[in-house]
């Protein structure tokens, strides 16, 4: 099933009519009875104007349609929620993967309660790039996204290529098969040739190139003992 036909499985459940659901999403008339794939905008909008749809489930498929807090309870949301932690590093700075050491399975698991269920990984972030966002240090969690063509720009992903393992803010960049990959941090240079320029200019990367990606769903600034899961021995 594709989203398109999961959005009228969702306007159907509603029980709103196609005019109502134009007429509170902005969406042009006809839009559900198209037959092609909608853009990631649309989706999001989608999402907004229905916070209660589980935007997973819009995107894959994947899970219940609505979001575990408007639906019925079953007895496997009343576990915690344990994330995966890999105590290797995700770049601000770009830097060679091959220096920050790889890891196939978790060094621990964070007991995150009730917060970030949608979450699948964790890794700590080091460098000052994304600063003040991501400070150097801390951990970023995050939810695979498995369909490129559904990447919101103005978002913050972690793009793993052959090469590079970066955190990022992700734009539209002005090459075909490419994204834009932006940090935040606005520290400009302040003497010599490059003065006044950024010291983290943005830069293209190949969409093709990025072989896993991740988008950033907040951060752990701070855990205690009893948070905390150790299960390496």
């Amino acid at each position: 099933m594709a989203s398109r036909e999961r959005i009228v499985q969702f306007v159907e459940h509603k029980g709103i009519s196609k005019n109502k659901f134009y007429k509170e999403t902005g969406l042009s008339n006809g839009f559900l009875d198209k037959n092609n794939h909608p853009g990631a905008d649309k989706l999001e909008q989608i999402i907004y104007i229905y916070p209660e749809i589980n935007p997973e489930w819009l995107l894959t498929g994947k899970g219940e349609m609505l979001k575990s807090d408007t639906a019925p309870i079953k007895s496997e949301t009343l576990n915690r929620k344990l994330i995966p932690f890999y105590d290797i590093e995700v770049e601000g700075s770009v830097m060679p993967l091959s220096e920050m050491g790889v890891s196939e399975h978790p060094d621990e698991w964070i007991d995150a309660g009730d917060w970030f269920r949608d979450a699948d990984s964790a890794m700590r972030v080091h460098g000052d790039s994304m600063f003040p966002v991501y400070k150097s240090g801390s951990i970023v969690v995050m939810k695979e996204v498995h369909d490129k063509r559904l990447i919101i720009y103005g978002q913050d992903y972690v793009l793993i290529t052959s090469e590079y393992r970066v955190v990022k803010r992700i734009q539209k960049s002005n090459k075909v098969g490419f994204w834009l990959a932006c940090s935040v941090n606005d520290e400009t240079w302040e003497k010599g040739e490059l003065a006044g320029r950024l010291i983290h200019e943005p830069f293209d990367i190949p969409i093709d190139s990025v072989y896993k990606l991740f988008r950033v769903v907040g951060t752990v600034s701070r855990t205690e003992s009893s948070r905390v899961i150790y299960a390496k021995k």
